[in-house]
């Protein structure tokens, strides 16, 4: 069994669970009770280069990661260096993260929040919206187009975009003809973890103009990311890097920076 079936395996069995504690229609209603349903036009956001930086607790390669930063300096230090969204993991048993850690986050910041888990339910994109997500993470590989196209289209309904994650040209084929505007490249396999900066490189010629390309995994230093905004990425996703820092507004100006003057624009 692969890293990505077991932490669906898992994911499943933590789903029953929540979806026994507060039932699907109870979950529609408070959001539909309580949540501004307008869309932000987060694309502004990435004009012509922006970085999301993650709020990562572990990864099933590396185990926990160890922070500088106590999680209240650490958003601090995200809005300082000029992120367009915060990702957050809320993944419990590979990432230990948790819906907690997204409803701290979101007290703590007014930035767009990402939620980034493996989301292939219906419940997942309201659990999404009842926690306060401007956007959530869809991965291709876990849909057919039918049911990302109904997905997408629920997502947006909430007030909500989405980053739709893909590994191969028929992933992101699939994304594009599913209605996707916010289309990230997963430099890292799922199945095996391992990571390149090629996996961007070769699939950015697929995205089209109206599409955002965003770089994600693999990305630790400014040398990658003017590499991969040369590639054509307008975003790059960043985590590991970032908590590990012991400035991490420092690091993240270092990578928007260099992405930008691989634009040709000088900040």
């Amino acid at each position: 069994m692969s890293i990505l079936e077991k932490i669906l395996e898992s994911k499943k069995k933590r789903l029953r669970e929540d979806m026994e504690a507060l039932p699907l229609a109870e979950l529609r209603n408070q959001v539909l009770t309580n949540k501004d349903l307008t869309n932000q036009d987060l694309r502004k956001s990435f004009q012509p280069f922006g970085v999301i930086g993650e709020i990562k607790r572990a990864s099933p390669s590396k185990g926990r990661i160890p922070w500088r930063l106590c999680l209240p300096e650490l958003v601090r230090s995200y809005e300082e260096g000029g992120v367009s969204l915060i990702s957050v993991l809320t993944e419990e048993d590979y990432f230990q993260g948790g819906k907690e850690d997204f409803r701290k986050v979101r007290s703590l910041t007014q930035i767009p929040l990402l939620r980034k888990d493996f989301i292939f339910r219906e419940y997942q994109i309201w659990e999404s919206a009842y926690l306060g997500a401007n956007m959530i993470l869809l991965i291709a590989s876990l849909y057919d187009l039918e049911t990302l196209t109904k997905h997408l289209k629920l997502t947006k309904e909430l007030g909500m975009d989405a980053l739709i994650e893909c590994s191969t040209a028929q992933e992101v084929l699939m994304a594009i003809e599913a209605g996707g505007i916010f289309l990230g490249i997963n430099n890292r396999d799922l199945k095996t973890f391992q990571v390149s900066l090629q996996a961007t490189e070769k699939l950015a010629s697929l995205i089209p103009s109206h599409c955002l390309l965003i770089s994600e995994s693999g990305i630790h230093s400014p040398e990658d990311a003017f590499k991969v905004a040369l590639y054509g990425a307008q975003g790059i996703l960043v985590g590991e890097s970032c908590v590990r820092s012991p400035n991490p507004s420092s690091h993240i100006r270092s990578l928007l920076e260099t992405g930008l003057k691989a634009k040709g624009v000088q900040k």
